[in-house]
């Protein structure tokens, strides 16, 4: 009797592993390159809320993007955040929403999350920190409301041990701080967990895990490369050398290239460090780029979602069809990305007004954004003629050029003098 019961518990066992058990199919070329013609994506999901650096509760929104016709039972998920400094920026910037929707078509799900943005005045170490904190928290949140998900409506069909977090500039910054700032002990002085809301956060979705299996760092950077130990995730990390914006090795690092905050381990000494404690873990450079070169060239987009491709198919136990290396050679920037990035305004500092210079064509309006990240103006009517600031408080403000699909082309920083 006893015997009997014994091999039904061991078949029970075997059952419920094997049913809790996700199998990755590597065939057919799923996850390994566009498999999927098409993607879906539903807008403006509220994972959560919370409140933001001015007192103010903001909801939580992120856009997810799926395989179009898709009927795996499980897939794995990548939560992408992004840049912008954390005083800028949107789920709608170009570079996410394309990563997003070259991964979907590969067989993942993507989300593109919108997060608390905004550094008070004055622009120093402590106020950045927690900015940057605040971030971490809502991601947090994002992670656990795709677990939740899959615990209960199961709308998106996520595999809950396979969430990959990553991002662009600002959004490397939030995943590479999910994953190895996670001792409290080892928290900046700046942040105090109590008033912040501990280390999970109170943005949302609370009672599931908000741990991811692995971390994306595109041109980010770590407050301290000791915070990776020996078993952490595994970390894929791509940098240019001459990065302007984020340090490529250990530097200060400047809030739009003006406001001095903090040193910062960019990604070579981050990689070097997981490589020193065991981490599995892979780094691509973009030798002689400047700030996240994918977001506005072709070739570096290419190199880019390929690197990130084969490094996420061996975390899901996959051989990629190309695993070595990708030579790290470049084209240079085409002649359209040139006079992209060559728009001005002047004069700057200004006292008053300022006006437009080799505007692209591309561009559809823009916006004035204050170091809060409160958009004070937001016009479609600026071509050709000179921008009023009067009223304005002086200081320090962000011009964001948009398309017509509200993505951001190109941002310049204003400084306002007083009258």
């Amino acid at each position: 009797m006893l015997r009997s019961l014994l091999l039904f518990a061991f078949g029970i066992s075997l059952a419920w592993n094997a049913s809790a058990q996700t199998i990755i199919d590597c065939g057919s070329g799923r996850y390994d390159s566009e498999l999927f013609p098409d993607v879906t994506v539903q807008s403006d999901v509220i994972y959560g809320s919370n409140v933001d650096a001015n007192g103010q509760t903001l909801q939580l929104k992120m856009d997810i993007y799926q395989p179009d016709g898709d009927t795996a039972a499980y897939r794995p998920a990548i939560v992408m955040v992004h840049g912008g400094s954390f005083i800028a920026g949107s789920k709608l910037d170009n570079d996410v929403v394309e990563i997003c929707t070259r991964f979907a078509k590969r067989g993942y799900v993507c989300a593109s999350i919108d997060y608390r943005i905004g550094i008070p005045f004055p622009i120093a170490e402590a106020n950045a920190v927690r900015a940057v904190y605040r971030a971490v928290q809502d991601m947090k949140a994002a992670v656990r409301f795709f677990r939740q998900d899959a615990a209960t409506a199961n709308t998106y069909r996520i595999d809950p041990d396979i969430i990959f977090g990553g991002g662009s500039s600002a959004g490397a910054f939030t995943a590479l701080h999910l994953a190895y700032l996670d001792d409290p002990a080892e928290l900046p002085s700046q942040i105090d967990t109590v008033a912040l809301g501990g280390m999970e956060g109170n943005s949302g979705n609370p009672g599931y895990s908000s741990e991811i299996k692995a971390v994306v760092n595109l041109c980010g950077a770590l407050g301290n490369k000791t915070w990776i130990h020996p078993g952490d995730e595994p970390l894929c990390s791509m940098h240019g050398t001459v990065d302007n914006t984020v340090p490529y090795g250990t530097d200060m690092i400047y809030l739009a290239g003006i406001f001095p905050i903090m040193i910062v381990d960019g990604s070579y000494p981050v990689a070097e460090q997981a490589n020193l404690v065991g981490l599995d873990n892979t780094m691509y450079t973009y030798f002689g780029a400047d700030h996240v070169p994918y977001a506005i060239d072709a070739a570096y987009l290419d190199t880019t979602i390929r690197f990130v491709s084969n490094f996420l198919y061996r975390q899901l136990g996959c051989t990629p069809a190309d695993p070595e290396p990708l030579a790290n050679t470049f084209p240079t920037t085409g002649i359209q990305d040139q006079q992209k990035a060559d728009w001005s305004i002047f004069p700057n500092p200004a006292a008053g007004r300022f006006q437009w210079q080799n505007l692209p064509a591309e561009a559809a309006s823009f916006r004035l954004v204050d170091p809060q990240g409160r958009v004070v103006i937001n016009s479609r009517e600026f071509r050709d003629r000179a921008v009023d600031l009067s009223g304005l408080p002086a200081g320090m403000y962000f011009i964001r050029l948009m398309n017509e699909k509200e993505q951001e082309i190109g941002q310049k920083v204003l400084i306002l003098l007083g009258k």
